[in-house]
């Protein structure tokens, strides 16, 4: 009964298999089958292709950040530039040095006596220490004195006649005063100086600067334990300053604002920083679009925007006019001389930053006015003096050179001081990675399970048992040659008649 059973099965199984070979022989459902089977592949294939292309973009995205209070302040960045730039002591000695002193000119107009060459070499050092990369000055008048025009190094010269000038440093915490330091570097406005600025070190005016060491960071400061100042007293100066980001350094481009000489200015700046998820650093630049600061470009040790800006203007001078302005000591390439300087002024192109295609830092910090107070303190003393015939003590209603001692008698100097805050931000900008590796493969994955039916795993099999079974084709097929090529050098032995 049983065997009966198993034969009724198989008969049946048999027909089945029949009739479905006999349904798929049909020309025409074998054409639509294959055309099933090759668009399940193109769809594989553009679905990857399209995740891929996304993967390879830009997989990041940012968010606004508003857990604000555990977060810890970054204190702006300073570069300012006094104004008074010139040690006329230290010019002569500069100018003895290099034995300039006595020369006499060949300009139209003056004669050749110590007066004439004085106010020419006066004129001369005053056009160089005044230029700056959008103004280089009238430098033509010079371009006949061979010596002054080839000769001189204008950035040594332009350091060497900058006078000391008396600064303060004051912060939320007196333990900074150690550690924060003035570092006198060249900017496309001359010789300024930076403070909490670690990149200032590639803007060294004598070209020696040492790489930002672990202690030279930014001062932080905590919103909840501080009042997050600090406060600079220039003596007798006047100043003109900017703030950035402490991780970047000032160009031409950005506003300077002006310290009159016993001004107090006190500026309050809101704070949007960007910070950015680790995990962004397994990307690359192109991924990401953007460079975070201590990454190498070209020759620089670390990356800033305004670095590659820089930069790149120096590589324009560089093809223009064969030299690189002293605006940029961190560039490689001979300087410029007041011939080249010269030279620059004829091809104004040189500073457009048009086609330069610098990225963004992935982390930065921007600062923001929020308000500006400035106090302007005149000093007055009593003058005797004759007031309607009358031997009485009058007040000068304005200072003079004569009236710079407070009431009393006691000495008053003049400095300009100023005072920055930052607020504590509500909100802050974070860049994270919203399309990893990993979700790279899930995806692939996940194409070929829609449109083959099958996971990674069986098409991994499938790919391995063709590939065993091509290294075994091949082994056989070089087998057997060695064995043909064995049988031709074998000699037949005839048989004996």
């Amino acid at each position: 009964m049983a065997n009966k059973t198993g034969k009724a099965y198989s008969t049946k199984g048999a027909s089945f298999n029949q009739k479905l070979f006999a349904v798929l022989n049909v020309p025409g459902l074998q054409i639509f089958w294959v055309l099933v089977i090759l668009a399940a592949f193109r769809g594989m294939l553009f679905l990857g292709q399209y995740q891929y292309a996304r993967y390879g973009a830009n997989p990041t995205a940012i968010q606004m950040d508003k857990n604000y209070r555990d977060w810890v302040g970054i204190m702006p960045g300073l570069t300012f530039c006094f104004h008074d730039r010139i040690d006329w002591k230290r010019a002569r000695e500069y100018l003895e040095r290099i034995q300039l002193t006595g020369y006499e000119t060949t300009r139209e107009g003056l004669t050749s006596n110590e007066t004439a060459g004085t106010r020419y070499l006066a004129e001369f050092v005053q056009t160089l220490v005044g230029a700056t990369a959008t103004d280089l000055g009238n430098l033509s008048r010079f371009l006949n004195d061979s010596r002054l025009a080839i000769d001189v190094n204008v950035l040594e010269l332009i350091s060497a006649v900058h006078p000391n000038h008396d600064i303060a440093i004051n912060s939320f915490q007196p333990a900074h005063g150690t550690l924060l330091q003035v570092h006198q570097i060249v900017t496309e406005r001359g010789i300024c100086y930076a403070l909490n600025a670690p990149l200032a070190f590639l803007l060294h005016v004598n070209g020696t600067g040492q790489r930002a060491s672990e202690k030279d960071v930014p001062i932080s400061c905590e919103f909840s334990k501080h009042h997050c100042y600090m406060k600079l007293d220039m003596y007798r100066s006047t100043v003109s300053y900017a703030v950035h980001s402490p991780y970047e350094v000032a160009t031409s481009d950005q506003l300077f604002t002006h310290v009159e000489e016993s001004d107090e200015q006190v500026a309050v700046y809101s704070v949007l920083e960007t910070v950015a998820n680790e995990r962004l650093k397994d990307l690359t630049v192109r991924q990401r679009n953007c460079f975070f600061h201590d990454e190498v470009y070209e020759q620089l040790p670390l990356y800033s925007h305004n670095l590659c800006i820089m930069s790149c203007r120096a590589k324009r001078a560089l093809a223009a006019c064969r030299c690189r302005p002293h605006f940029y000591p961190f560039v490689e390439g001979p300087p410029c001389n007041v011939l080249g300087l010269h030279c620059l002024q004829q091809h104004p192109d040189w500073y457009s930053d048009v086609d330069c295609n610098c990225l963004k830092s992935c982390t930065d910090v921007g600062y923001y006015v929020a308000t500006v107070s400035k106090t302007q303190w005149y000093v007055v003393q009593p003058v005797w003096g004759q007031l309607y015939n009358c031997n009485i003590p009058y007040v000068l209603p304005f200072p003079t050179p004569r009236n710079r001692t407070a009431d009393g008698g006691i000495p008053f100097t003049h400095k300009a001081s100023l005072r920055w805050e930052i607020l504590q931000p509500k909100t802050r900008l974070r860049r994270v990675l919203i399309f990893s590796y990993e979700d790279l493969l899930v995806s692939f994955g996940g194409a070929v399970a829609l449109f083959l039916g099958k996971n990674g795993f069986y098409i991994s099999k499938i790919v391995e048992f063709l590939f065993i079974e091509f290294c075994g084709w091949v082994h056989r097929k070089c087998c057997m040659r060695k064995k043909s090529k064995k049988n031709r050098t074998i000699p037949q032995l005839g048989l004996p008649k």
